[in-house]
Order: C-alpha cells, then sequence, then structure tokens
C-alpha cells in the first residue's frame, strides 16, 4: 500500500509539472517576459509575417485565378462580358465590320490596380487578424494598410505596406513593409493574350496550334492555346502546361467578339 501511495504521489507531482509547464508556454504566447532589446523585439515580427504570408497567399490565390479566369478583370460591367460555364468572361476585342475587331486594351497596370483592390477589400475582411499576436507588457502602433501587387512573367508578386512598430520603455522597432508571392504565370498568359489580339486586329484571323509550336519553341515553356467557337464569337483559353493552382490549372481565357450573320 505504501508504494503504491508514493506511486500516486509521483504521478500528482508529475501532472502539476506538465501543467505548470503548459501554462508557462501558454503565458508566453501571450505575455513579454524579461528586458527589452532590439534583437528580441524584432523576433516579434515573425508571426505578424507569417499572418501576412498566410492571409496574403490564400486570397491572393483565389484572386489571381479568378482574373485569369474571367479575362483580366475582377469586376465585369454589363455589356463587356459573356457567360461561359457560368462564369462572366470578359471580351477583350469587340467587333467591327468585317473579319477584324477593335481591341479593348487592357493593360498589366490595370490588372494590378484589380488586384490591389480586391486584395485589401478581402485581407481585411476575411484573414487579417493581428490582435491574437500582442502581447501585454509590449506597446504596439499600427499604420494604414495597403498593398501594390507587381505582375511578373510566372508569379505575382505582392508587397504589403503595413508599418508596424512595437515597443518596450525605451526600446522600439519598426517594419514598414512585409512581401509574399504566388507562383502563377498570369503575365506571361497576358502577353500571349496581346500576340492573340494583335492577330485578330489587324486580320481577324489567329492560328492556334501553331503559335502553340512557336512559343514553345522560344520559350521552353509548353503554351496551350484552345479556340473555341460558339457562335458568333471566338473564345480563347490560354495555358503553360504542368503549371498547376491548388484546385486546378491556371487558365487566362476571354472573348474576341464576331458580328452575327
Amino acid at each position: 500500500m505504501e508504494k503504491r501511495g508514493q506511486v500516486t504521489v509521483f504521478v500528482i507531482i508529475g501532472i502539476v509539472i506538465l501543467t505548470v509547464v503548459i501554462l508557462v508556454f501558454a503565458l508566453r504566447s501571450k505575455v513579454y517576459v524579461g528586458p527589452a532589446n532590439v534583437e528580441s523585439l524584432n523576433k516579434e515580427f515573425l508571426d505578424f509575417e507569417t499572418e501576412v504570408g498566410n492571409c496574403l497567399d490564400e486570397i491572393g490565390e483565389d484572386l489571381v485565378k479568378q482574373i485569369g479566369l474571367q479575362g483580366g478583370y475582377l469586376n465585369s460591367i454589363d455589356g463587356t462580358y459573356r457567360l461561359y460555364e457560368d462564369r462572366k468572361v470578359n471580351y477583350l476585342c469587340y467587333n467591327l465590320e468585317g473579319p477584324i475587331c477593335m481591341n479593348r486594351m487592357l493593360t498589366k497596370q490595370q490588372m494590378q490596380d484589380d488586384l490591389e483592390k480586391g486584395l485589401k477589400n478581402k485581407a481585411k475582411e476575411e484573414c487579417l487578424d493581428f490582435s491574437k499576436f500582442k502581447k501585454v507588457g509590449l506597446d504596439y502602433n499600427f499604420g494604414s494598410f495597403d498593398v501594390d501587387v507587381e505582375i511578373g512573367n510566372d508569379n505575382v508578386i505582392m508587397f504589403v505596406k503595413l508599418p508596424i512598430d512595437i515597443s518596450k520603455g525605451d526600446v522600439k522597432v519598426s517594419k514598414d513593409e512585409f512581401k509574399t508571392d504566388i507562383d502563377l504565370p498570369l503575365g506571361r498568359l497576358y502577353d500571349a493574350s496581346q500576340d492573340i489580339l494583335e492577330a485578330e486586329t489587324s486580320t481577324g484571323f489567329f492560328d492556334s496550334s501553331l503559335y502553340s509550336v512557336h512559343k514553345t519553341g522560344i520559350t521552353n515553356k509548353p503554351y496551350v492555346v484552345k479556340k473555341l467557337q460558339p457562335y458568333p464569337d471566338k473564345l480563347y483559353i490560354l495555358k503553360i502546361k504542368d503549371v498547376p493552382s491548388v484546385n486546378n490549372e491556371f487558365l487566362f481565357q476571354f472573348w474576341v467578339q464576331d458580328e452575327e450573320l
């Protein structure tokens, strides 16, 4: 009985020690303990960087996919799109008399502006919550939130401008910008769309099969250009083979408007 009692005491002591350890680790995530210096305060930015990266990666992936599927626009105005598989896909060339069309003149800058607005709105609403990283014992000062987007050939870079000051007593550290990027070829497929539009505006004809072979040979990227012709328009669907997004292939698709006979 005495040995059994000793075992029980040891078990209770072990549980108490384990509980104390868990509480210490839990408190350390909520309370800043010890003196402050520049090195220790800079480590506090790691959670903020992770939060920004995870948030922008999640919503950025969705928005870049959306802008590709909708022909370079996140929002579509009546008369500027046609439905394809229940999605509003934009016209990038409007019908003129004869075989040619008029380029709508979508630019990378327009897409960047669209993505910036979308990212700012969705990030604030859906996934940026810095309150959970604040620790008792530290002072925080947050500046205004903004996003700059840069569309590269094979990635979309997002610069998050969010000034943060963290201080304790006389020690203060600051960080102004966070960066993350999404590896999807929006810029490369946009450039390909401009090649197609140049042909459509000058001759009204584009050979998608020859272009796929030619472009792939130049860049070593396996371009796939599919042309559908549901009366009376043309739908171009572009992709780089073997470049998937999280759920499916990344596409850039758009309509070229033609006249009804």
